[in-house]
Order: C-alpha cells, then structure tokens, then sequence
C-alpha cells in the first residue's frame, strides 16, 4: 500500500520529489566522498609505512661521520630497536638528461636529487604494489613526485653526466619514498642497482649521509633529537621527526579532506533547511487532503507516518545513489593517494566508514522531518477546509503602498513586501550565504598559495628570482661565482644576501638546541610579522613561529646563542611564519663571522622589462650545476604545487554542487511560494496585473534577497574564512598559524556573485512559467 501511495504521489508530485532525491544524492555523495579521501588517505599511509617503515628520526649530513660514535649513542640510548647510516650520491638536475618522447634535464628542478641503493631491512622503497623494488645494472627508478613535472615514462633513458663520468640508465620502476614523497620535501631519491651505487659512489656528485633511528614509540624523537644534539654527533643538515615526515606526506591530501569535510558540514545545514522547505512545499499543496483525513477521524500519527515513510524512503533512495555515485567516482579524489602511497585494497573500513556516514545523515534527516511533521498537530479541519490558512504564521496586516516616482509598480511591491517579511525568504538568503562561502573560502586559499606573495609565508621577500646553494665542495667558490655574475649584470635593479649558518640556543626545557639562523643585512625584512618587526640591531633576531614555541619565547624576550663556544645575548625583535625547513628558522643580521655557512641565498629584483624566467635560464646555462636558480613563481608552484591542485580539485567538485544546490533550493522554494501565494496571485490578476507582472514581482523579490545574501556571504567568508583556515593551518603544527588571504577581486567579488545571481534570477523566473496556467475564477473557487 505505502508502495502504492509513494508511486502515486511520485507522478502527481514529480518535481519536487525529484529535487528531494537529488539533493539528499548530492549531499551523501560528498559526505561519503569526505570520508573515503580521510579513511583512504589514513589506512594508505599506515599499510605503506608497516612496509617501507620510514625512520622515527632522521639526521641528515653532509661531511665525514664518526659511525662507532653514532653506534654508541644509539646502542645506550633506552627505548632505541633500530639505527642505520645510509649513504646517498648527491647530483644535480643538470647531470641528468632524459631521452623518451622528448628530450629534457631536470635542471628546474628545485628539489635535491640523491642517487640510493636499495636497505635491507629499513627505510625501503617500494612500487606501486608495495613491494620491495629490486633494480638490476643499468636500471634506475624514478620517484613518482616527479612526474608530475616531467613527462617520464617506463623503457626511457636517463643518462647521467657529472665530473668527467656518464652513465646511461633504463627506467624500470617508478618509485613510492615513505619519508620523501612530498615536493614540500626539500630532496627526493632515485633508486639505482648495488653495482652502479658502488661504481658511482665518490666518482660522481657529492656523499651525503642519512642517520636514521627507530623506537619503541615514535613520539620518543623529538626527545632522541635533543640528546643526539647534545652528544655533539653528526648534524650539518636538517634533522627530522617521524611527525613531520607523516605531516609532509599526507598534507597534500589531508589539505583537500579538510576543504571537502568543511563543505559537508556547511551542506548537511543547507540539506536540513532543503527538507523543511520540500516538506512544507508538500503540506501547503496538500492542505485539503489533510484536513480530509482530519475530518474522517486520522490521527496525527497516522497522518504524520503517511508522510514521513514517504520522505523516509526518499532519502534512503537519494543516499543510496549518493552512496554508489561517491563510490564510482572516488578515484577522481583518492588517485593521488593511490599513486603517492600504492595501490590499496578495498577493506572494510573503506566500505564500512562511508555507511556509517549515511547512517547518520539518515537519522539527521528523519528526525528533523518528525519535527517538521508535528505542524500538522496545530491544522484544524476548519483551518484547513474552510479559511485555508494552512501552516503559515498569523501576520499583521502592513499598511498599504506608498508612492514613488522612481520606482514601478512592480518594483515598489516587491520591495514592500520584501522588508515587512524578510523572514519569509530566509531559506535563499541562507543558501546564498553559505553556498557563496564554500566557493569563496577555498578559492581564497588557492589563490593566496599561487601568488607571489605566498613566499612570505616560505621565509622570503617578494623579489624577481631566487638564487639557492646548498651546503657541498666548494661552497664559498660557488658563492663568489653568484655574486660576481649579479655585480657584472646591469639588468639587476638590486639583489640581497643572506647567509645560513647553524648556532646552538636553549629550549624551554633548557637543554641546548640547534638554531638555522638567515644572516644579511636584509634578513627578515619584507616578511609579514605575527608579532614584532624585523632585526634592526646586530643583537636582534626574529624567529620563526614553531621556534618561539619550542623555547618558549615570545618578542622582547632574550635568548641565549653559542657562537663558537662563546654566548651571547639575542633580543627577539619578531615572530613570523615559515613552512620551509621545518618550520625552524630564524633571521638577524649580525655575521655571525668565524661560522662556516650552510647554504647562501639571494634573492633579485630585475628593472622594468626584463623577464625573470628567461633571465633565471640564461644564468642556469651560464654557470651550470650546483645551483637553484627559479623565478619566485616558479620556486612557489614547485614547493605547493602538488597541495594546489589537489584543493583545486576539491574546489571545482565544491563550485559544481554549491550552483547545483542553490538551483535546487531556490526550485524548491518557489514551488512553496507559489502554492502558499495562490490566492494573492488570484487577486492579483483579477485587478489587472499580468502574469508578467506577476513573474517580474518575484524575479524582483528573489533577486533583492539573493543580493542581500551574496553581500553578507562574501564579508562574512572573507573574515572567517581566514580564522577557519588559519586554526585548520595551526593545528597541523605546519608553521603557518594566521594566514591573510589574497584575494582575487573579480573571482569573489564579480563572477562568482554574478553567477549565483544569475542561477537564483533564472530559475525563478523558469519556476514562475506556470503562473501562465492558473485560472482565475478557478483560483478564487478554490
């Protein structure tokens, strides 16, 4: 019978029944969606690391070890199970040229390129399987972050050419790095066979070490890393904890999971104001049926269940579809995952989770609908037999219309009755601000991380090109090369220098720590401060974020620093942000002479005119190796490029909803209208009006609120949205902890609030076509 009823009531009522169904398809989708990219995304990441088991902690060096001393230390270390020192071959991406379909180096590639053999047992790379990869002679795998950049395929030749030595290599794999596989990584691996490793090892390139320790608990490394500071044992590069190897990997996805779980939250109160306004649409139109059923003597629960299998069975439909759609079209948002940490067998997490999330989206919406349905307790039969009022609330009579000049008729009633019952059109205001805000928030953040200003966040100034060289053989050479270029170069407005060196301060828990200091006379001073300024004074130093939390500090407070065996006094001047090496660093401007230098940076302004990437190549063909040479733009694109295009992705899926759901929402709520509205558009037609007048007068009122809705949503988006990002951003411990937008004005102040406009203007004056049929005398009989 209930069977029967829902088929019947489907035909007679297909509209809104279809718009029901596709709504509640539309918002499980995206909450199974959610779900599957974090459970994917979680259960990838542990199935990868039980296999390739990526190190608690990671001490990276470039110079002669001391191994028994690194033994020792490990082997009295309590809570230690494993350690290891891996050797890897350090070239540049001009020592390697591709031959497949076209011919290329990797000479722009900002990442540091190490040639490794395959462990034993330890920190294993593996394929898309998750085996163990085994190269033979002459073979060479490729890690898959780089295909993004490089169009590198199975069977191409790779040749290597560093110090008078060429090798060719065939690829045969590509390769899954569990603690290298994120481009916010500053290295990647490519693997090579035990006898090409040996053959190359200290003919080509430079060695650089990897001291890497296990533990019963992982959390025990930051711990391990103070001590194995203190004890003084290898530590010329950056050390690294199994967190924030994690954090690295993950936060290309774990950024899109957060863009699709905000929008799932903020459309689950889009899907509960669509379920009243459809349900109510139904009771309005069906209002004699009720009082029907009343007279005959029905009760409220039999009334109210009538209705309620009816809507129960609805969004079981649109969940189930929903639930199908997600799943066929999950790969859309997990590849990444897949391709970063292989292939994962479906389990029952994968299936089940998404279910539970149905589950609950089934009971939200049940119980709201119950709560819907108790209106029918306060419908009399006269209420609904005789006056017609329905489910409305009483309202006070307004006086009538003033006159206007400027104003037409049509327009004059539609503001009229706009502000005396704004409450009535609460539902597209509602919409208009909250589907606005889903596209504004993380369009924002698309655009803050693609501009150039971005790399104030990455502990830089916003300049034309930046220079890099990294710590190796003859480092200070290749420092005066640079700077003997850039003073010979007219085309340079002006450059700045700066200068890493590693200084030792004390934490919170006052044991002794390294400390990654910028030192120029520049240093710090175009970035944007959380708190404080820029080192204006030789005992002045800014610090990063993640560092003043380490010790403890905050501005104005003084810090300890070992320079050479001796200590002086810092006074923090600042505090920023910066998402490079860690988070860790620091800028001053004092020399710090007698200090040997870890890496030199510059950065150049280029005059009006002079194109920075063709600028960068001619220097990268001048000098050759050695150096990362990249207009700023492009340093940002590779550092976040991956991240970018996985929000991007989010964000258009979010866009193509977010109009779908406001089309729906605002159908839906004309079709209320309309049927509440009827005896006005009677009276109406009956004194002259035409249907176009009638149609123009709610183009008008539909077109006022859309507006109102579209001016608070973007205000509203743009403050909180920052604070919403910037506390999802800090939470991460990712060294960004307040994040200002920048925003690109014709996205979210032109197109996107035209476009709304346009969906909500179109398809009211599409809903009122049938205002053409009614029938006055009809309409009045009734």
């Amino acid at each position: 019978m209930n069977l029967k009823m829902l088929k019947n009531d489907f035909n007679r009522n297909r509209a809104g029944n279809v718009s029901l169904l596709l709504f509640m398809t539309l918002v499980s989708g995206l909450v199974v969606v959610a779900t599957i990219v974090v459970t994917q995304l979680i259960i990838s990441m542990m199935g990868m690391y039980s296999t390739a088991k990526p190190p608690h902690f990671l001490q990276m060096h470039k110079g002669e070890i001391n191994q028994e001393l690194i033994d020792e230390f490990n082997s009295s270390y309590d809570g230690v199970t494993a350690w290891q020192t891996l050797s890897m071959i350090n070239v540049y991406g001009d020592d390697l040229k591709v031959y497949g379909d076209d011919v290329f180096s990797l000479s722009d590639l900002r990442l540091d390129i190490s040639l490794v053999k395959q462990n034993e047992e330890y920190d294993l790379l593996l394929d898309e399987d998750r085996n163990v990869i085994n190269i033979n002679k002459g073979e060479i795998g490729i890690p898959v972050i780089l295909l993004d950049s490089y169009d590198i395929n199975l069977g191409d030749t790779v040749v290597l050419s560093s110090k008078g030595v060429t090798k060719e290599f065939k690829v045969t794999a590509f390769v899954r790095d569990a603690q290298m596989n994120s481009t916010l990584c500053s290295s990647t691996r490519i693997l090579i066979s035990d006898e090409d490793f040996d053959e190359l090892f200290g003919n080509v390139g430079e060695i650089e070490y990897l001291i890497e320790s296990y533990f019963t608990d992982s959390s025990m490394a930051s711990d391990f890393k103070t001590a194995y500071e203190k004890a003084g044992l290898p530590q010329d590069g950056q050390a690294v904890t199994y967190s924030v190897i994690f954090l690295l990997s993950a936060f290309r996805d774990i950024a899109m999971a957060m863009v699709l779980i905000l929008v799932s939250m903020l459309l689950v109160m889009v899907a509960l104001m669509c379920i009243k306004y459809t349900v109510m649409a139904t009771l309005e139109e069906e209002i004699g049926e009720i009082g029907t059923m009343k007279a005959i003597g029905m009760s409220y629960k039999d009334i109210r269940n009538l209705y309620l299998v009816k809507y129960k069975m609805m969004v079981v439909a649109g969940i189930v579809i929903g639930y199908v759609l997600a799943l066929i079209m999950a790969n859309v948002f997990t590849g990444h995952v897949s391709n970063t940490f292989g292939k994962q067998p479906v389990s029952i997490l994968t299936i089940g989770l998404p279910v539970v999330g149905c589950i609950l989206v089934y009971f939200v919406t049940n119980h709201y609908c119950k709560k819907i349905l108790k209106k029918l307790k306060k419908v009399t039969v006269v209420d609904a037999l005789v006056t017609g009022k329905g489910f409305g609330k009483k309202e006070r009579v307004k006086d009538g219309l003033y006159k206007s000049k400027k104003m037409s008729v049509n327009l004059l009633m539609s503001v009229r009755e706009t502000l005396h019952n704004f409450g009535g059109f609460t539902i597209i205001f509602m919409v208009m601000f909250i589907v606005l805000g889903i596209m504004i928030v993380p369009m924002n953040l698309i655009n803050t991380m693609e501009s150039k200003e971005f790399i104030s966040y990455m502990g830089s100034s916003m300049d034309d090109i930046l220079i890099e060289i990294d710590s190796g053989e003859n480092l200070e050479n290749r420092h005066e090369v640079i700077k003997n270029i850039l003073n010979e170069d007219a085309e340079i407005k002006e450059y700045k220098e700066f200068r890493r060196v590693r200084v030792e301060t004390i934490d919170s828990e006052d044991e002794w720590m390294n400390l990654h200091v910028d030192s120029g006379n520049s240093a710090g001073k175009e970035l944007k401060y959380l708190d404080g300024k820029a080192p204006s004074m030789e005992n002045e130093i800014a610090l990063s974020k993640l560092n003043t939390d380490e010790m403890g500090k905050t501005t104005g407070d003084w810090i300890i620093l070992r320079v050479n065996d001796v200590q002086e006094k810092f006074v923090i001047s600042g505090i920023y942000q910066d998402v490079t090496s860690g988070g860790y660093t620091a800028k001053a401007i004092y020399t710090f002479a007698g200090v040997d230098a870890e890496k030199y940076q510059f950065t150049i302004n280029l005059i009006d005119g002079v194109d920075a990437g063709e600028k960068a190549s001619q220097w990268s063909d001048k000098i050759g190796g050695g150096y990362d040479i990249e207009p700023m733009e492009e340093f940002i694109n590779q550092t976040l490029g991956g991240v970018t295009k996985q929000v991007e992705v989010a964000t258009t899926a979010v866009v193509v909803i977010g109009i779908l759901l406001e089309a729906l929402i605002v159908v839906l709520f004309m079709k209320l209208r309309l049927a509440k509205d009827v005896a006005q558009i009677a009276a109406m037609k009956a004194i002259g009006f035409t249907n176009s007048n009638v149609r123009k007068q709610y183009l008008y009122k539909i077109g006022m609120v859309s507006i109102a809705g579209i001016i608070v949503g973007t205000l509203i988006s743009n403050i909180l949205g920052e604070s919403i990002v910037s506390g999802a951003l800090s939470m991460l411990g990712f060294g960004i902890s307040r994040i200002t937008f920048i925003i690109n004005p014709w996205t979210a102040f032109v197109i996107l609030p035209l476009v709304l406009l346009a969906v909500a203007t179109g398809m009211t004056w599409i809903s009122t076509r049938q205002i053409r049929e009614y029938n006055i005398v009809s309409l009045i009989n009734e």
